[in-house]
């Protein structure tokens, strides 16, 4: 009796695992098909970005060799186009330029009196010409003789040449002020290029270099963030780039604490697939394609340039 009650509670035990077992399976199955489904449905695309102007950031550099004299615009200072930002030592070239003025006066000073020279011996051309003129009728009536009349005449060409040399003078005189003209635009360039300006009103967002530091063209001098609006630019997986498009809406928030910071709208996806970059600096084994995008921010983004923060870009 106790062996047939023993081998019934066996096969009832056996019967319930497999309906257990049976039920797992399903939920298992139900659970994977609603993971799936979920899956499927991607509505929000996720990366980290950087906060940069729109024109990007802008390193300063110098167009000419020589040493920081002065540091006119300081970290953080808003200037205008055109403003200067430093100024190389141009005590040389200043000297140089000076030189080249002090001929101008001079040269003109030539000029002047060789036109009035020209003028002279022109009156004196004349007279001899008139003199030539009226011996030939004095020696027609034989008042004169032949002699006197070829001497007139032989002044009048001796006059002639000087006229016409003075005149060849005075054109290389008017030359050689057009050379000392181009000698002082040439040394006032050289000047310009030892004053570095801004070439868009912006910010001074920092200086590599102190005054007195000796620069080269080519060196980079600072970091410079024009006007405009701010934009964000952030990178997208591979895997989802061809789904974000111009004109979808994003959102910004805080790495630190989540806080949503500011909206914005994509304005620039980039035609090509390239490595990560944008966050060079982050040590990574992934070798994974990006695509960047770049998010220009409502005007009442709470953001400062170089944040780095987390960016969504709604796909719907």
């Amino acid at each position: 009796m106790k062996t047939k009650i023993t081998i019934s509670l066996s096969v009832i035990v056996m019967m319930a695992l497999i309906s257990c077992s049976g039920e797992n399976k399903k939920d298992d199955t139900v659970s994977k098909n609603n993971t799936t489904s979920k899956k499927a449905v991607i509505d929000m695309v996720v990366g980290i970005a950087r906060i940069e102007p729109e024109k990007g950031l802008l390193n300063i550099y110098a167009n000419a060799s020589g040493r920081i004299s002065k540091i006119i615009a300081s970290e953080n200072q808003s200037v205008s186009k055109g403003s200067d930002l430093a100024l190389l030592d141009n005590q040389t070239d200043n000297a140089l330029l000076s030189i080249e003025q002090s001929k101008a006066p001079a040269q003109e000073a030539a000029i002047l009196s060789a036109q009035q020279n020209a003028k002279a011996l022109l009156s004196d051309l004349e007279k001899a010409q008139r003199d030539v003129a009226l011996n030939e009728q004095l020696f027609n009536s034989k008042a004169i003789t032949e002699q006197a009349l070829n001497d007139s005449k032989s002044k009048v060409i001796r006059l002639q040449y000087d006229y016409q040399k003075l005149m060849a003078d005075i054109v290389q005189q008017q030359r050689k002020v057009q050379e000392i003209d181009a000698s002082i635009k040439y040394r006032k360039a050289i000047l310009s290029d030892r004053q570095i300006r801004s070439a868009f009103p912006g910010t001074v967002l920092q200086w590599d270099v102190h005054e007195g530091d000796y620069v080269t063209p080519g060196q980079k001098l600072g970091q410079f963030a024009p006007d405009g609006p701010l934009i964000a630019v952030t990178e997208v997986d591979e895997l989802f780039s061809d789904k974000v498009a111009k004109g979808m809406k994003a959102e910004i928030f805080s790495q630190m604490n989540g806080q949503k910071l500011g909206t914005g709208t994509v304005i620039y996806i980039a035609g090509f697939l390239k490595k990560k970059s944008l966050f060079s600096d982050e040590n990574t084994v992934e070798d994974r394609r990006v695509r960047e995008v770049k998010v220009l921010l409502d005007i009442d983004a709470r953001v400062t340039i170089n944040n780095k923060m987390d960016c969504k870009i709604y796909l719907k």
